[in-house]
């Protein structure tokens, strides 16, 4: 059978497992199953759930790429944000669970007010339409030269398959789906890793290789921070704070076994980041030039048998379509979170679920017609990351650990750091707007320091309340002088 033949067929055999996946877990009775699969899902599970919304295939692909590019410099542009990011989450992890609520919207309500919750919805809403965007490019470009087809057909594709088990069967049948994508995508990059190691020429070839020659610390990875630092503060500071990673902590058993998924993933990403990183050092010594399809792309068309090269093909394929998952899944819990507040607030369960799956198709709709319309992932997840960033980290994390911040601070750093990163990207699209910097990192790192400014300043003008802080900080089982905390269930806000 011919290459495209094995892929086409792996391809529909996926669709066909997680068709059944969907089907055995659509029995949600409520809004909380639906969202957090009413925390019962064991803590090793939810560790390669949250690996897998990280380290989906277009990561694989653009670390792979970056590093064959930069060398193992390339790590920086997503394996170290990871990294710094899942050390923080290891210390926020119990009190994440401990309050017990479905979203950041509810956190943040709790510890400042409806106002400042609901401006962080639209962030997060908008952020993960953005990223869910960002994983249909990169599935689009990735299937297109495999299946003989236009990108726009290989996104279709993509997002029917995506859309139909993250609709059907909720969180649980997402986080499923994820272990499977897990596994599937770890095996596929441990025989791309060896595959480009076998046909590298040893490291004298790839010290002398076109790519490593470009640059003499192609093989120092403390040297490539700086060139990268826009990646690192902008994915750092929105990992830390991404509202799926933080579902999948409230989908928790207990917070003891919030922090061990937190830890096992963490565990986790440290050596699949290395594999990608020596993968892409490695394929220095098999081309001259980055392939137009991708080193990953081109290893499975021209250096793998066809079975194998299914495995691989289907392993990519499937991480990135898990990450897409991840993304729709978390739009729609905070979409439907704000149209049961506002619109049918005594919506009953089976009620809640039917807004779910719809929820969920809108944001599907809104992100393809982004992936249409930008078709540079990289570029796409680093607007919705950056904006994120700017806007939300300071207020989230300052809650937890600043008594005198109030609610007015929260807002203006919202409005005032994440509008200032659209801003520089409304710029940098074509808008004749003025402009007394250059560089992206320049803009992310200003967005931030605006917002800091305004979250203290106004924060420290406006009346304090720090009644309402002591109160989340108790919740959150922060303050030692308390007591053992209790444990809350995720509630809806």
């Amino acid at each position: 059978m011919s290459l495209r033949t094995w892929l086409i067929g792996g391809l529909i055999l996926y669709f066909v497992v997680l068709l059944l996946v969907a089907f055995v877990n659509n029995r949600n009775k409520d809004r909380r199953a639906y969202f957090l699969n009413s925390n019962k899902t064991p803590y090793w599970i939810l560790a390669t759930a949250f690996v897998a919304a990280w380290f989906g295939g277009n990561s694989a692909l653009i670390s792979v790429d970056e590093s064959f590019t930069q060398g193992f410099g390339g790590w920086w542009v997503l394996g170290g944000p990871t990294v710094v990011a899942v050390i923080v989450m290891y210390f926020f992890a119990r009190p994440i669970r401990r309050l017990g609520l479905l979203t950041q919207n509810g956190i943040v309500t709790k510890r400042y007010n409806q106002t400042a919750g609901n401006i962080l919805s639209v962030l997060f809403i908008l952020f993960f339409i953005t990223w869910a965007a960002s994983q249909m490019v990169a599935v689009g470009n990735f299937l297109a030269p495999f299946i003989d087809t236009s990108y726009l057909v290989a996104v279709v594709i993509a997002v029917v398959i995506s859309l139909v088990y993250s609709a059907l069967g909720g969180f649980k049948g997402v986080v499923m789906t994820e272990m499977i994508q897990f596994f599937l995508l770890t095996a596929g990059l441990l025989v791309t890793m060896v595959v480009a190691i076998g046909n590298s020429g040893g490291l004298e070839a790839i010290t002398h290789s076109p790519a490593a020659s470009q640059s003499s610390n192609y093989f120092n990875i403390i040297t490539s921070f700086p060139a990268n630092l826009a990646y690192i503060v902008g994915f750092s500071l929105v990992f830390i704070i991404d509202g799926s990673i933080w579902q999948r902590l409230s989908a928790s058993r207990n917070p003891n076994e919030a922090r061990k998924a937190t830890g096992l993933a963490l565990i986790i990403f440290i050596p699949l980041f290395a594999f990608v990183s020596i993968t892409g050092v490695a394929a220095a010594g098999m081309f001259d030039t980055l392939p137009e399809n991708g080193i990953v792309t081109t290893i499975i068309t021209d250096h793998l048998p066809a079975g194998l090269g299914a495995v691989v093909f289907v392993g990519v394929a499937a991480a990135i379509m898990s990450t897409m998952c991840t993304a729709l899944h978390a739009a729609a819990l905070y979409m439907s979170e704000l149209y049961e507040k506002y619109v049918q607030p005594d919506l009953s369960n089976k009620g809640s679920v039917r807004v779910g799956v719809v929820t969920t198709i809108i944001a599907c709709g809104l992100g393809f017609v982004v992936a249409i319309r930008l078709q540079d992932a990289l570029a796409v997840l680093s607007i919705a990351s950056n904006i994120l960033a700017a806007g939300a980290f300071v207020p989230v994390i300052g809650g937890f650990v600043w008594r005198r911040a109030t609610s007015s601070g929260a807002i203006a750093c919202m409005i005032g750091g994440g509008g200032f990163v659209l801003y520089d990207y409304l710029g940098r699209l074509g808008m004749p707007l003025p402009t007394f910097w250059q560089e992206e990192s320049t803009a992310i790192i200003l967005g931030v320091v605006i917002g800091l400014v305004l979250y203290i300043s106004v924060s420290l003008i406006s009346a304090p309340q720090t009644d309402k802080h002591e109160a989340f900080i108790r919740s959150a089982g922060l303050n030692v002088e308390s007591g053992p905390p209790e444990v809350a269930e995720p509630v809806d806000e």
